[in-house]
């Protein structure tokens, strides 16, 4: 019996397995991949020169929220539940996309902002104005919809392909600090031609028709979408621009330092996004048929990711000295206390996330956009102070208590104002 359900279970959610598996080969090359070409990059240009490399890779993914503009979310939810309708995907797609330009426009006007005002935007023009090529890179990702779509085959092997050949052009083309532009422009490409063959193939297979979408239609799905815009770019504001307060008050080593365990750290936590991720089509699909069986499915995925980020934490402690010598073979003693101290961090982060997910999938999302807009102040002025006061251990500092912020709102929130979603009860 145990074996024909299991085998039932197994036919029932084919597409749902089928996509999780290219989403999780595209998220594990995601994983591997900074881990390959760092080193490369710190044997070559030294850790100021990785510093630079990651704090503009920061700004400009941050920069590349305008353009994403929380559709991973509602264009997702929207495509998963009209699947079916292959009119309505494909007007949905184009209306999408037209938007995505319109943000695009702005996202460069932003980009020029920060030059204006960054000193090391302008001491670093070449490498700043060549990183430009991530945010066009980023600008048309397909992934919202090929998930809905369970079609996420078509951008996986385009995904494969222009990373290996980025991963060639920065092995054997980065000589030094004088070219490190190349590491930023290479990867932005790399990411253009990946979501530009992606769509391209996306759209003969669903044998679409060009339609092209009124001002109402862009200007809806912009006001439509404006608080799920909010909370993403407060989080990805969280995530990303603390190498940007960070560059105003240390040195590029300090940075680079950082740096290292940032994107150590990031890698852990982008596991659990990863999760996240990949679950969300098949959250709304439950929540879809029973609260019930929602908050139930909900409770083993908080619990694992819990289990996840602690086993995370404990290995990060214990084998600090040994993670960071994959980076640096030299004067590794900094590098590693600075990574137990921030070893805690993913844990706390997995607090927020299921939560989170709860709010998208039931379209609560409005009711947390006051707490994500406070974190993004909070984690501006705090990290602001102590970064300067404390350098590196004062940013850490502050993410810790942004995060813990965050994790407490978000439960206070779920548990007093929709206890009927409080997964963690089993009321029906």
């Amino acid at each position: 019996m145990f074996k024909n359900k299991f085998v039932e279970t197994l036919v029932a959610n084919k597409r749902h397995i089928n996509s999780s598996f290219f989403l999780f080969s595209i998220n594990f090359i995601n994983f591997v991949y900074p881990l390959l070409i760092s080193p490369i990059i710190i044997k070559k240009s030294g850790l100021e020169g990785f510093g630079l490399v990651i704090l503009f890779q920061s700004i400009f993914i941050f920069i590349a929220s305008i353009t994403d503009y929380g559709f991973n979310i509602n264009a997702t939810r929207a495509a998963t539940l009209n699947q079916n309708n292959n009119e309505f995907i494909g007007c949905h797609f184009f209306i999408i996309s037209y938007t995505k330009s319109f943000l695009l426009f702005l996202a460069l006007l932003f980009s020029l902002l920060i030059y204006c005002f960054l000193p090391k935007a302008n001491q670093y023009s070449m490498l700043f104005f060549s990183s430009v090529a991530i945010l066009i890179g980023r600008a048309f990702n397909p992934l919202w919809i090929l998930r809905s779509l369970h079609k996420i085959k078509y951008f996986f092997y385009f995904f494969i392909i222009f990373k290996t050949i980025a991963f060639f052009i920065i092995y054997f083309y980065l000589n030094d600090e004088s070219n490190l532009y190349l590491v930023n422009i290479t990867i932005g490409l790399s990411d253009f031609f990946t979501c530009l063959c992606s769509i391209i193939i996306l759209f003969f297979s669903m044998k679409w028709q060009f339609f092209k979408p009124d001002l109402i239609a862009i200007k809806n799905e912009i006001l439509s979408g404006f608080s799920i815009f909010i909370q993403v770019i407060s989080i990805n504001a969280n995530s990303y621009l603390n190498p940007m307060i960070l560059g105003l008050f240390v040195n590029e080593y300090a940075l680079g330092i950082y740096c290292v365990v940032e994107k150590i750290v990031l890698v852990v936590k982008f596991c659990g996004s990863f999760v996240i991720q990949s679950i969300f089509p098949k959250a709304c699909e439950v929540a879809a048929s029973s609260t019930f069986r929602y908050k139930m499915f909900s409770r083993k995925i908080f619990v694992f990711l819990l289990v996840s980020m602690i086993l995370a934490g404990i290995t990060l402690t214990v084998f600090s000295d040994l993670i960071v010598s994959y980076f640096l073979k030299n004067n590794r003693f900094a590098c590693s206390e600075f990574l137990i101290y921030n070893a805690w961090i993913p844990f706390v982060v997995a607090l927020n996330m299921v939560p989170y997910m709860t709010y998208m999938v039931f379209n609560k999302q409005t009711k947390v956009t006051s707490v994500m807009i406070f974190s993004v102040i909070l984690n501006i002025f705090i990290n602001g102070i102590l970064s300067k006061k404390f350098g590196i251990y004062g940013m850490a500092t502050g993410i810790y208590i942004t995060e813990f912020f965050i994790s407490i709102s978000l439960w206070a929130i779920l548990v007093f104002k929709f206890p009927n979603l409080n997964f963690m009860n089993n009321d029906k």
